[in-house]
């Protein structure tokens, strides 16, 4: 994925190639919560547990993996400057959870505001398909934190500091005493539907992947409507590089699926296209 958004970066003019220079380093820094979640799996195991690499710069990451080395993961990923907030987050034995929620934070208020620089067509044309992405971030870290049991002042810390379209009811959902509470809030916006259709069936306590999944899948369809406006503006390849990014996911859980011996339906449900 990142070689590609090299080279869609190249034949991009100015602004448009800085923003998916921008995507790459999200896509790269998928890697670094990959080999943050082996190591934790590790423990005192010798060998790298049996999780599925990406194909790109699979030997560098299972052989940094093996001798645990945190900064040299930091650095393969390229985000040194992410190294201090890491180790003092594993040192303070934060959840893997609010660690990747901090490496998502990093990114995105870096690709918002890059996306902020580009011209008024331009802008409006991403703002929609990132803000979605990060209302979307930030509403699942908040629901998972009532979960977790992790206070509203720590979540505040990894949230990503944008608001697209998620108003007051962002600050009331952190406030809330539980999941369902949380849940609530956000159906008073603009993702009324998702969020109330999952609620039908949730219990409290129960997992968040499938409303995650929905998120996905309306996102997914927000980015295949952009194919239908002008072809010159810069929604059109940001819209390509996140189906391509579904497209890819879509695929590891199908393989993921068929190695676990799951029926199709339950295949279906975790895909996004």
């Amino acid at each position: 994925m990142a070689s590609l958004l090299r080279k869609l970066s190249r034949l991009s003019p100015g602004g448009c190639a800085q923003l998916l220079a921008e995507f790459e380093n999200l896509y790269r820094l998928e890697s670094l919560k990959l080999g943050l979640r082996l190591i934790a799996s590790l423990g005192t195991k010798e060998t790298t547990p049996e999780i599925e690499l990406p194909a790109e710069g699979e030997e560098s990451l299972r052989g940094v993996v093996e001798t645990r080395n945190l900064e040299r993961l930091v650095e393969s990923a390229g985000a040194p400057d992410l190294f201090s907030e890491i180790s003092s987050a594993l040192a303070e034995n934060k959840s893997l959870p609010l660690i990747e929620a901090t490496i998502d934070r990093h990114v995105l208020a870096r690709i918002w505001k890059t996306a902020d620089t580009l011209d008024w067509i331009d802008r409006q044309s991403v703002r929609p398909l990132i803000g979605e992405h990060v209302d979307a971030m930030n509403l699942l870290i908040v629901a998972r934190s009532k979960t977790l049991g992790i206070p509203a002042e720590e979540v505040d810390l990894v949230i990503v500091p944008v608001n697209y379209r998620l108003g007051d009811a962002l600050a009331e959902a952190k406030e809330s005493g539980s999941t369902t509470s949380a849940l609530r809030a956000f159906t008073k916006t603009t993702y009324e539907n998702a969020v109330s259709e999952f609620l039908d069936t949730y219990k409290e306590g129960g997992s968040l992947h499938q409303l995650e999944v929905s998120f996905r899948r309306r996102h997914a369809s927000s980015c295949l409507r952009a194919f239908s406006g002008s072809p010159f503006q810069a929604g059109l390849p940001i819209a390509f590089t996140y189906l391509m990014g579904y497209e890819g996911s879509d695929l590891r859980c199908i393989l993921s699926g068929k190695r676990d011996s799951l029926p199709a339906e339950g295949i279906q449900q975790l895909l996004t296209l």
